[in-house]
């Protein structure tokens, strides 16, 4: 029989255990021939229908995964990518175990058990006894170059690397059993067309355009647009005073809605940073820390570093401008109902102990009652942040919220 190829594969996943409900965030697949080439590679992030869990880890942004594809959109392309194939992963075990319960999902039952893959983790203690279990340090007591770590195209290039380096330098080790051989001869169900879209991460230091660069420019009215709708939205989404892609996105489409032009929009966020400037001048004096606040918010809406001036100098001499839609911040008391979601770099216990302990009431459902959601990543695919933005209740961030416990502790 001639020896197949190889489909080296790493998963990133919301958590360790799909029983707990965590899943796959991003796979990458690489084909190896069977002298260790490298011939093909395809990776792409999933939407995992929850939030992403340990983010300081895989590095993963909510705000990406919304534009991905689910599982069920590319199974039939990593089914393709691995039909005819010996699968590797390092740490094997893991990585199959998180793909059978996908497929599980589905209602397909594949062979992806512990014993049907090769495992670089595995073999490299076997060939250097000495090395330690990580992808890391397997790499690196092989000689290999330094990479970024924890991305699965990256992770899954440093396996195939490794993989190459065991087929040179100790064949015994990664020689094929029968039931990898029979794993690899499997025959795929069909799952449809296999050309599944495929999205990558945002490169890291890449800045989003602001939303402003994508609203279309129109030819003003004659009429004046109402507008009321959209500064709530605004006043909403700036209350922690940080603009997430969801939010970007909300006020993109509200703005089409409402059919206003860009000259419109801006002349919205002018009139919405003077409003803050009058809030700041109502007890005539405007602090450090409200000069600040109106420097910040000038950042989110994209206006000219000169905007702050003007708005401070339009609050004094224009009386306050009667609206529907009341502008600020964020403000908690006690009472105030909060909950949480996703996995914070504070420990929940220590957060809830906190809120707790200035009179604010954690709970773990979302409804009209909820003050705030707290979210690990304000763009959260989870089911409390996604119910949060049907009722109209602010998600905000981890920072956020710890900046307003220590307003309300010290209030």
């Amino acid at each position: 029989m001639n020896t197949p190829g190889y489909a080296v594969i790493d998963v990133e996943t919301t958590g360790i255990q799909p029983g707990f409900h965590h899943r796959i965030a991003e796979i990458a697949i690489v084909h190896v021939d069977p002298s260790g080439a490298v011939t093909d590679s395809w990776d792409t992030l999933v939407n995992p229908g929850r939030d992403l869990g340990p983010q300081w880890i895989h590095g993963i942004r909510a705000a990406d995964v919304r534009r991905a594809p689910v599982f069920g959109e590319v199974a039939g392309e990593i089914a393709a990518r691995l039909a005819g194939r010996v699968v590797v992963a390092h740490n094997w075990a893991f990585d199959a175990m998180h793909l059978r319960a996908e497929y599980q999902r589905l209602g397909h039952e594949v062979p992806l058990h512990r014993d049907a893959g090769l495992c670089t983790m595995r073999a490299t203690g076997v060939a250097i006894p000495w090395t330690r279990r990580s992808l890391v340090e397997c790499c690196a007591a092989a000689g290999l170059p330094e990479r970024d770590w924890h991305t699965a195209a990256a992770d899954a290039a440093a396996a195939a690397d490794l993989l190459r380096f065991l087929l040179a330098a100790a064949p015994d080790v990664v020689r094929l059993s029968e039931e990898q051989l029979r794993t690899a001869a499997w025959r795929w169900p069909d799952l449809g067309d296999h050309r599944g879209r495929a999205v990558q991460r945002t490169p890291s230091g890449t800045t989003r355009p602001h939303f402003l660069a994508r609203l279309v420019d129109r030819i003003p009215r004659a009429e004046r647009p109402e507008t009321d709708a959209y500064l709530a939205m605004l006043d909403r989404a700036l209350l922690d005073r940080h603009l997430s892609d969801t939010e970007a996105d909300g006020l993109l489409d509200l703005a089409h809605d409402l059919g206003l032009h860009k000259a419109e929009v801006v002349e919205v966020h002018h009139s919405y940073l003077t409003a803050l400037a009058q809030a700041a001048w109502d007890d005539g004096v405007v602090t450090p820390d409200e000069h600040a606040d109106l420097v910040s918010v000038t950042g989110l809406l994209d206006l000219d570093e000169d905007a702050v001036d003007v708005a401070l100098r339009a609050a004094l001499d224009e009386p306050m401008t009667p609206t529907s839609v009341s502008v600020g911040g964020l403000h908690l008391a006690p009472g105030d109902t909060v909950v949480l979601t996703g996995t914070m770099r504070r420990g929940r216990r220590e957060i809830t102990a906190d809120a707790v302990a200035v009179g604010l009431r954690m709970t773990t459902n979302v409804s009209r009652r909820t003050t705030v959601v707290v979210a690990a990543d304000p763009d959260s695919l989870s089911g409390k942040a996604e119910r949060a933005r049907e009722l109209g209740v602010p998600v905000v961030t981890e920072d956020a919220f710890l900046s307003l416990l220590d307003s309300v502790r010290h209030g």
